[in-house]
């Protein structure tokens, strides 16, 4: 070969090489993460939808993991499964896997959404290795604005349709001392997660003793619709003889379509309550030293007494039953018995009800993050190959407890940011 047609070749090969690494430059350019919002203005307890990309010159090997952020009286929700599909960019084929996620926020004003960290595993052909990526999702900013006339309202749900029902067994009634009533509320709503529904308030007259059971949420998407349902049953107890109002349970919601409240009022319960027989029998026995006539007379004007100042004395009993049982202990009391039952549902609405009661700019200790992030993945994540264990979680919080005694219930945090799904 002469030299010329030697050099001939060495530049070609030279070309094609320079061409090959400007092809790789610009493959190599295109990002693998990226984040859109249809709409990045909302109002307050409205589901903000917002979209993460992940990009991959070849197939993607199992599933994505997130470690969605903790943003204050806000909650972050993986909606569904990943959307899988290719698009051409700059002249390359790429495989586009998409996460849909839900944010509700109950705070008003300009939320930031930080950078997280997402985990996913792609080849870059059909027969390559399996490479492992851990990436950053771009932060974003979202505009959240409160409705009018609504700063009275504590927890506002914003939702096109909401229904609001409630069944009693047995039906409430006339009804003797010790007679328990099981009442169950289920609300359900429109593009909203179960989570972010609120939970049935407990204020009960002295002569009832109320409990509350386990809440039951879930959500529902079905054909790009998505809906939440909260199930609370509530336990009533009749203690003492005598006639028991539990109040009305008032529900609203704003329509972001019309723009105007909608609401729900679950009327107002009465029972009137009768002594046991035994104890009428016993009121009813002859007293033969005519003491009977002067206690039945005692007995009804304390009777009376007690019928005129029952609205005070019922607000006193309630003031002693909240000091001597206070809401945020009875959640910290319900979390410690979840984790030693190991029960993930338990444990995620007892941590829910004890988030309320902190202050808006309260962080858990490390550990305790890290345990509730892994009890949101065992519960929202991949379905787990074995049960979830809440010896972690239960220490923990304990642990919390003991080194910041300071943090108390001074502000509600609607919204608790408990997020960490692998999906």
């Amino acid at each position: 070969m002469s030299g010329r047609r030697l050099r001939q070749t060495m530049c070609g090969l030279a070309g094609l090489c320079s061409v090959f690494v400007f092809l790789q430059s610009a493959k190599a350019d295109v990002k693998l993460v990226y984040i859109s919002a249809p709409a990045k203005k909302t109002w307050v307890g409205q589901r903000t939808t917002f979209y993460v990309e992940l990009r991959s010159p070849g197939p993607f090997v199992g599933a994505a993991g997130f470690s969605l952020p903790q943003i204050p009286r806000c909650v972050i929700v993986k909606v569904s499964n990943p959307v899988v599909s290719s698009k051409v960019i700059e002249g390359e084929t790429w495989f586009i896997q998409t996460h849909e996620f839900a944010l509700f926020s109950q705070a008003a004003g300009d939320i930031e959404l930080p950078s997280f960290e997402v985990r996913f595993t792609s080849r870059n052909d059909f027969d390559g290795p399996g490479i492992e990526h851990v990436e950053k999702v771009p932060a974003m900013r979202f505009t959240i604005q409160r409705p009018p006339d609504s700063a009275d309202i504590g927890f506002l749900v914003t939702t096109d349709e909401m229904t609001v029902t409630e069944t009693w067994q047995p039906q409430p009634g006339p009804s003797n001392r010790g007679a328990i009533f099981h009442r169950s509320i289920t609300q359900t709503a429109d593009q909203m997660t179960g989570m972010a529904l609120s939970p049935p308030p407990t204020d009960v007259p002295s002569g009832i003793r109320v409990y509350i059971g386990k809440p039951e949420v879930t959500d529902k998407t079905e054909r790009g619709a998505f809906s939440g349902m909260r199930r609370d049953t509530i336990t009533y107890v009749l203690q003492q003889p005598g006639t028991w109002t539990l109040p009305t349970i008032k529900y609203i919601w704003w329509n972001p379509k019309s723009e105007q409240y909608g609401s729900k009022v679950l009327p107002a319960v009465t029972f009137q309550v009768a002594a046991a027989p035994h104890e009428e029998t016993v009121k009813q026995a002859p007293d033969q030293n005519g003491r009977w006539g002067l206690g039945v007379l005692f007995v009804a004007a304390l009777g009376g007494i007690l019928f005129w100042q029952r609205a005070q004395l019922g607000k006193w009993a309630r003031a002693f039953w909240n000091r001597l049982n206070p809401p945020e202990q009875m959640a910290a009391r319900n979390l410690k018995h979840a984790c030693r039952q190991h029960d993930p549902h338990a444990a995620e609405a007892a941590w829910l009800e004890w988030r309320l009661k902190q202050p808006t700019d309260f962080q858990p200790a490390p550990p305790l993050r890290d345990a509730a992030m892994d009890l949101q993945r065992h519960l929202y994540g991949p379905l787990p190959s074995t049960p979830w264990q809440g010896d972690a979680m239960g220490t923990a919080f304990r642990r919390q407890l003991a080194t910041s005694p300071e943090q108390t219930a001074s502000q509600r945090v609607d919204l608790p940011a408990l997020n960490n799904v692998a999906d």
